[in-house]
């Protein structure tokens, strides 16, 4: 176990700060009863506050980077050359020991003993300060880019509701306690590098995500909604509970780094062990709900608000493909034959399935339901070429914030229509018809998130997709690529039927009866929530026109993780 000083509680910063910002609010909302515009500026307030946490952690980790990652390859260089040949070393070590630190490293190494183990040992010790450990925890550069998205998709969450509820008399408060304690959850799941509290981390998030969507249940469908993510959910802890058991007692430990060297030297895997991996994989793929693990999913998007829509396709998903793909990354779980089957499988079954059953769909939360699906299932091709760590890496930073963005755009604008009073969300396309001419800007926005989720050139989407395309190619995964090129073509039909839909003519304005508040050249205030979205959509449009900044974003990310 790691013990940690008073200077490194800084870098569980972010999960300090929410974790006081739960107990606080509570305490707020327990004695004071403030307000639901109190509640929604204090929960705001105290995740830019978080933010900024993450942001100073990443930095520090990047100002750390260049040197380090130099000073280690090098001495690695060095200690191959003191394993080859252990004599030649010496004479480059007293040539150059009174100017070059690197080289007294490399002398500390050969003085010590010329063998695999020490030398291994001296390198992990020079990349240590690349990532701050706990028994529970890792705090590198990987948690804290992952971790900054999930706290900026909070704040944007926070707002949007904030408008929701503009017709409500009730105080709300509790809304904001329960996305309180979903970034908690998402921080704990990116930062865990154990399964103890990966496993509190997705439970914690799974049981805020059942209040929220049943929180306004005199919605129509929110109940219904509420029971079947609850129970469903209920099941998936039970499988992965056990999965985690059967982990535990086929190899006797459960951090991440742990495992990865116990089943590194396994030489066949137990019947036991594969158990618990498959196990893991139902819990899971509920989770994140892959085929045949799905059916939930487009009752839940309809029956919840268009914000907690946002929060479970991007928070309630990413936090948990992030924490995945860590796991996977660091235990070579995929390099079983039958564990890699299972999920070529799975991802194939996904894809194919998210795809055609959107094309059918009017409900615009569930064609963005199956299309999660779809989504999330490309990014499983990045775990199973999990050996490619560098592309596996930077596709999943790339792809996931491409989604991110997209879905902020479609379901943020949805939000802005709707309002909490009402029996339903404006979410049929019948609803956003002709949407340019009222609100012309958000409708632009939601029209380039849509083409960026159908991967059209010139967006971050199309960036992702070619991403995980290169992937496969390298990977030789030639299904995925023939998969990818005939799905494109149900994916163009639905996206684009939606973008055009919004540039429709209503029939009033056909008839040349133009109500005042429909004209476009109006000048009205621009919002905060409408500043999220338009940001959002020239990201998207920067990011596809020139995405060497967000490989370099990645790139650091990747470079940072433990070693």
């Amino acid at each position: 176990m790691v013990v940690i000083t008073s200077y490194e509680f800084i870098y569980l910063l972010p999960i300090l700060i929410l974790g006081s910002a739960i107990i606080i609010l509570l305490l707020l909302l327990s004695l004071c009863r403030i307000n639901t515009k109190l509640s929604a500026w204090f929960t705001i307030f105290c995740l830019v506050l978080s933010l900024a946490s993450s942001s100073y952690i990443g930095y520090k980790f990047i100002s750390q980077s260049d040197d380090k990652i130099l000073v280690a390859n090098n001495l690695t260089q060095n200690i191959d050359k003191v394993i080859n040949n252990p004599t030649e070393i010496n004479d480059d070590i007293n040539e150059a020991a009174s100017a070059d630190q690197q080289l007294q490293e490399i002398n500390t190494v050969a003085l010590a003993s010329p063998t695999i183990n020490d030398d291994l040992s001296v390198q992990e010790e020079l990349v240590k300060p690349h990532s701050h450990s706990t028994a529970l925890f890792t705090s590198d550069g990987y948690g804290a880019l992952y971790t900054s998205l999930i706290l900026f998709l909070s704040i944007i969450i926070s707002t949007l509701a904030l408008t929701w509820f503009k017709d409500e008399r009730t105080p709300r408060g509790s809304f904001y306690l329960l996305v309180l304690f979903s970034a908690l959850g998402a921080t704990i799941l990116i930062y865990s590098s154990h399964l103890v509290s990966f496993f509190i981390g997705i439970e914690l998030l799974s049981l805020t995500i059942v209040g929220l969507v049943g929180y306004q249940y005199t919605q129509k469908y929110s109940l219904e909604a509420t029971i079947k993510y609850m129970v469903l959910s209920a099941i998936s802890t039970i499988f992965l509970l056990m999965g985690i058991a059967f982990y535990y007692a086929a190899t006797g430990e459960l951090t991440f780094i742990a495992l990865s060297f116990k089943l590194s030297t396994l030489s066949a895997p137990s019947i036991l062990l594969l158990l618990g991996v498959c196990l893991m994989l139902v819990g899971i793929g509920f989770k994140l709900s892959y085929v045949p693990f799905q059916l939930w999913l487009p009752d839940v998007y309809q029956g919840a608000p268009a914000c907690v829509c946002l929060l479970l396709t991007t928070i309630g998903k990413v936090a948990i493909f992030c924490a995945i793909a860590r796991l996977f990354l660091l235990a070579p779980i995929v390099n079983n034959e039958t564990i890699r089957a299972m999920m070529i499988i799975m991802a194939f079954c996904s894809i194919i399935w998210g795809n055609i059953f959107s094309i059918k769909q009017h409900n615009i939360k569930r064609l963005l339901a199956y299309s999660s699906i779809a989504h999330l299932s490309y990014l499983l091709v990045a775990l199973i070429a999990v050996q490619y760590q560098v592309l596996a890496l930077e596709t999943i930073g790339i792809y996931l914030i491409g989604y991110m963005l997209a879905n902020v755009c479609v379901l943020g604008v949805i939000s802005l229509e709707s309002s909490s009073s009402a029996n339903l969300d404006h979410d049929n396309d019948v609803d956003l018809t002709g949407l340019f001419w009222r609100r012309p800007i958000i409708a632009l926005a939601m029209g380039i998130g849509l083409l960026s989720l159908a991967g059209i050139p010139l967006t971050v989407g199309f960036i992702g997709r070619f991403s995980l395309i290169l992937l496969s190619v390298t990977a030789e995964l030639w299904w995925f690529v023939g998969t990818v090129v005939i799905v494109s073509a149900f994916s163009l039909y639905f996206y684009l039927r939606l973008a055009i839909n919004l540039y429709i003519k209503p029939d009033h304005i056909l008839r040349n009866e133009v109500p005042k508040t429909l004209t476009i050249s109006k000048i009205r205030q621009i919002s905060i929530n409408e500043i999220f979205i338009i940001s959002s959509a020239l990201l998207i449009i920067l990011c596809g026109i020139y995405p060497k900044w967000l490989f370099n974003l990645v790139s650091i990310a990747q470079y940072l993780m433990p070693q």
